[in-house]
This record gives structure tokens, C-alpha cells and sequence, in this order.
């Protein structure tokens, strides 16, 4: 009886989860309607674009209040946000060519840790984890880190899966135009008290950068930055900030190993690189402890990122 069980549960998560990626491989790529709107603007002669990529982690800067910092001293710049949730090199480089076709003055590619993550071909399980499948399909869908808050990112995609049948409302959030791929819930702009970053830790997957395997990930990192400066595109790296909470969960190895990627580019390639993964760890600007939050008491995280712009623009 007990078998019996187990198998009928088992088979109705299949058909779920079936049923699942059916309806998401059923309706147009909301990203990619997005994203066509966006780089077939005509902009003007006069207009010196900044652009800011990367993951969630650069969705979350308050892209209007570096516009107007940075307009101040060069009235004819417009500065948008280009990041999109999950983002990674290996997905960023295949829109490189429309950011490069807009011929941008300055980019800045934010990236952290789970950006370079690949697998280790020793840690790959013979068949596919269930356990695994089900944090990537949610990674996918909102990009925030899955494993901060599981009841969260389920909710979320089930709202998203049945959205047209009434069954849910519909999550209030938040569109800036300036952040044409990025939305903001309650949930970004609100801030975590330390008891909440706290329990999300003992949540925070390990993250492992290996230097000893392929990493597709680097590799494509490299190819969009030799992409910008062949179109002669000024590009700054920032290493995106991280709790203390967060960061005490990566292994030394993975921060020697990031750290030993971004100093390579850096002789490479002799762009500026910014390490900003501990510049805020024990200040209250915190959604959870992989993204400070959309917030004016996190302004700091905006305000240094404009500067940073402003200090380029001026060489």
C-alpha cells in the first residue's frame, strides 16, 4: 500500500511539473517582446547611452538616481539598466550584439559568484537530481536565489503558470523605464532585519568556482568584453556586493578562484575592476543576502556605482 503511494505521488509531481513547462514552452518569451521593443529604439545623435548588465544583482541599483547623478555633470547622457534575472555570460552573449549595435559609451557588467558557477564534472550526478531540477526551474523563473525562500519562488511560479484563469492575483510590482527587463516586488524594496539574513543563510546553497574545468561561463565573459572594446565601448567590472551572512558561506577556494578571474581580466584586457562583494556586508540596505534592496536607505550601492561612471566619463 505503502509503494502505492509513494508511486501515485511521484507520478502526479511528474505530470505537474509537466504540465508546468508545457504551458511556459506554449506562451511567447515575454523577455525576448521585451527586449526587440527595446533595441529597435532610434536614439539621437546627441545621446551618449550608459548601460548597466548583468543579473539581479545589478537589476536591483536605482538606475534613475545614477541617470541623475551622472546627468548632472554630462547633460547628454541616458543611463539604462539592461540586467535581467539568472543572468550569466553565456546568456548575456547572445544579445551582445544589440548592445553593441546601439553603440553605448560606457558599460558596466556587474557580476558575483553564482554568475561564473559551473558544475564540476565530479559533483554531476549519473541521473538527473530531482531535488537540482526543481531549483533550477525556479531559478530560472525569478532569479532571485531559490534557496532564500523556497515558499516564495513556488508561489511565484505557480501565480505565473496560472495567471490568465483567475486563480491568483495578480503580484503587484514595480516597472521603471529606464530598467526595461527588471521588475521590483514588495519583496526588493523592502528591508530584512538581521534575524530574517540570518535564518536565509542556513538556506544559501554552496557555491563552488572550480579552476581545474572548463568554465563556459569565463570563456564567454571574455568574448563579450573583446566584443566591446573591438567596437571601441568602455567597460567596467563590478563584483556585485553580498551580505557577510552570504559571503561566510562561499568557500575560500571559490574566492580565490573569482577574485583570480577578475584580476586576469583586469591585466588582459586593462580595464578598471571594481570589488564592491564586501563593500556593504554589516549596513541595513539589505533585501536578502545576495541583493540590497531597492530602497532609498540603499542608495549608497547607486550612488558609488555613478561615481564610478562620472570618474570614466571624465578621463
Amino acid at each position: 500500500m505503502n509503494q502505492k503511494i509513494v508511486a501515485s505521488v511521484a507520478l502526479s509531481i511528474i505530470i505537474a511539473f509537466g504540465l508546468l513547462l508545457l504551458v511556459q514552452n506554449y506562451f511567447p518569451d515575454e523577455q525576448i517582446i521585451k527586449e526587440r521593443e527595446f533595441y529597435s529604439q532610434n536614439f539621437g545623435p546627441e545621446d551618449e547611452l550608459i548601460f548597466l548588465i548583468g543579473s539581479s544583482n545589478v537589476g536591483q541599483l536605482n538606475t534613475t538616481l545614477i541617470h541623475e547623478n551622472i546627468s548632472q555633470k554630462f547633460p547628454q547622457t541616458l543611463v539604462y539598466n539592461l540586467s535581467y534575472n539568472a543572468d550569466t555570460p553565456s546568456e548575456r552573449i547572445q544579445t551582445v550584439d544589440y548592445i553593441i549595435s546601439l553603440n553605448p559609451k560606457v558599460v558596466v557588467y556587474g557580476i558575483t559568484y553564482a554568475d561564473l558557477e559551473v558544475e564540476s564534472s565530479a559533483k554531476k550526478h549519473p541521473l538527473p537530481d530531482p531535488h537540482q531540477f526543481v531549483n533550477d526551474l525556479l531559478t530560472n523563473e525569478i532569479g532571485l536565489n531559490n534557496e532564500v525562500n523556497p515558499k516564495f519562488t513556488t508561489l511565484e511560479i505557480i501565480r505565473k503558470t496560472f495567471a490568465d484563469t483567475g486563480l491568483f492575483p495578480p503580484r503587484e510590482v514595480i516597472r521603471l523605464d529606464n530598467s526595461p527587463f527588471f521588475t521590483f516586488s514588495l519583496e526588493q524594496i523592502t528591508l530584512a532585519n538581521d534575524m530574517e539574513l540570518m535564518q536565509q543563510s542556513e538556506h544559501q546553497r554552496l557555491i563552488d568556482i572550480y579552476s581545474n574545468v572548463e568554465n563556459k561561463h569565463v570563456n564567454n565573459f571574455n568574448a563579450i568584453i573583446e566584443k566591446f572594446q573591438k567596437n571601441k565601448i568602455n567597460v567596467i567590472i563590478v563584483s556585485t556586493p553580498l551580505h557577510e551572512y552570504s559571503l561566510d558561506q562561499i568557500p575560500l577556494e571559490t574566492k580565490v578562484n573569482f577574485s583570480g578571474i577578475l584580476e586576469k581580466i583586469r591585466n588582459t584586457y586593462d580595464i578598471e575592476v571594481y570589488d564592491f562583494s564586501d563593500k556593504y556586508v554589516n549596513q541595513d540596505i539589505w533585501a536578502n543576502i545576495t541583493h540590497v534592496s531597492y530602497n532609498k536607505k540603499s542608495n549608497i550601492y547607486s550612488d558609488d556605482i555613478a561615481e564610478i561612471i562620472i570618474t570614466e566619463l571624465e578621463k
